[in-house]
């Protein structure tokens, strides 16, 4: 008799993750593409530079806060 054939356990916090970092990635091109257009089509490049370096650092803001809450969690971790 034949052993049913076992699959790998599945990782579903790692799954989570990566779902929803393709979703940020997702939200942020479409901003980019299709807000970048409208913009592009409505007011101009010189517009649509300025709403894209307004972006950028709204980006930076948010990713420097993203790296400081992951360093308050590395640093809060018991290392015992």
């Amino acid at each position: 008799m034949r052993e049913p054939k076992q699959t790998p356990p599945t990782d579903l916090r790692q799954h989570r993750a990566r779902t929803e970092l393709d979703l940020i990635l997702g939200g942020i091109a479409v901003v980019f593409l299709i807000g970048g257009t409208m913009i592009y089509l409505l007011w101009g490049v010189a517009t649509m530079l300025a709403t894209f370096a307004c972006f950028v650092g709204v980006l930076a803001l948010a990713f420097a806060l993203w790296l400081l809450l992951r360093l308050l969690e590395w640093a809060s971790k018991d290392r015992g």
